[in-house]
């Protein structure tokens, strides 16, 4: 008996993956706990910001191979501190930042905290920056350097599985922030998806490497159960405003070379909302201040977090 498609406006019986989501959980509470940590210089607070969630192949992109090795056998042992901003040029400014979050961890108090190694990363922007330099002047730079007063880290674990969870992005005119628009978008989508037998037959190459076998029609509509479109603001040089469609969801692998061939699919594949078409958007849109992927840096939701925390080092060293 052929396989019959669902209706595709119809998502009230359909799993949404509220619980894998990567954008939907928090740092924390927002509320103040009962019990403090103790023993530490540390300022404590609980303030719920959203976690990041940053891909194992943008996290580990500048690592060297033997590291990026390293804490693929062991993730667990291995923590990512992300400053606030990260990039080669804050890297540039703050060559003593490295040096200064571990004194920072350092002065954490706790039975089992074990010893603290650092081992920072060495992208191509800051090897380019230190070439020239002989050792003893790269000293002086980095004794000399001054660090800003107010320096947020972010902590991430490491996870050889985490894919990027943002599929593609679209623009056009019938690109807005409306709600009926934005669920019409989405089924028309997953009705091209669903419909394209070149794509149903990669969905059911990367199953079967999987283990899982069956219709490669229902093995697509399976993979777009997760999917959502989330509806965000760029904006260009001039503060002009552009409209985006962000469609995210879950990957159905791991391994990196097919999760970018099947997005490299989807976003090649022509769809018309209400007549109009939607365009795919070439550079994927994300912050270039938390590393989220699900809104671009003029709206990052982290910001204001220099107002609710700051971190003190021992001796009453500020950043």
């Amino acid at each position: 008996m052929p396989y019959e498609l669902p209706d595709p406006r119809n998502t009230t019986s359909l799993p949404t993956a509220d619980e894998a989501y990567p954008y939907n959980k928090f740092a924390g509470t927002g509320e103040t706990p009962s019990i403090l940590p103790a023993g530490s210089a540390t300022p404590f607070t609980n303030a719920a910001y959203p976690r990041l969630y940053v891909p194992w192949n943008h996290l580990t992109a500048g690592f060297p191979k033997d590291l990026r090795n390293d804490i693929a056998a062991s993730p667990d042992k291995f923590l990512a501190g992300l400053p606030y901003g990260a990039g080669p040029k804050w890297y540039a400014e703050s060559p003593r930042a490295d040096l200064l979050l571990k004194e920072f961890l350092d002065g954490f108090d706790f039975p089992d905290k074990g010893t603290i190694s650092l081992l920072p990363s060495r992208g191509k922007g800051r090897e380019e920056g230190e070439k020239g330099r002989s050792q003893q002047e790269e000293r002086l730079r980095q004794a000399m350097a001054a660090l800003s007063s107010r320096v947020v880290w972010n902590f991430v674990p490491f996870n050889p599985k985490a894919l990027a969870w943002v599929i593609s992005a679209y623009q056009g005119n019938v690109v807005r922030n409306d709600q009926s628009l934005i669920a019409e978008a989405l089924a028309c989508l997953k009705v091209a998806v669903w419909r394209d037998i070149p794509l149903q037959i990669l969905v059911k190459s990367i199953t079967r490497a999987r283990g899982k076998s069956g219709n490669p029609v229902e093995l697509t509509v399976k993979m777009t159960q997760s999917w959502r479109l989330v509806y965000t603001e760029t904006k260009n040089l001039d503060n002009d405003k552009g409209e985006v469609l962000l469609l995210i969801g879950e990957p159905i692998t791991e391994d990196l070379d097919l999760h970018r061939a099947l997005a490299a699919h989807i976003r090649r594949l022509r769809v018309r909302v209400n007549y109009q078409r939607l365009l795919n958007v070439d550079k994927i849109i994300g912050c270039d201040w938390c590393k989220n992927q699900d809104h671009p840096s003029h709206a990052c939701p982290f910001p204001g977090i220099y107002s609710a925390a700051r971190m003190v080092w021992p001796n009453d060293r500020r950043t």
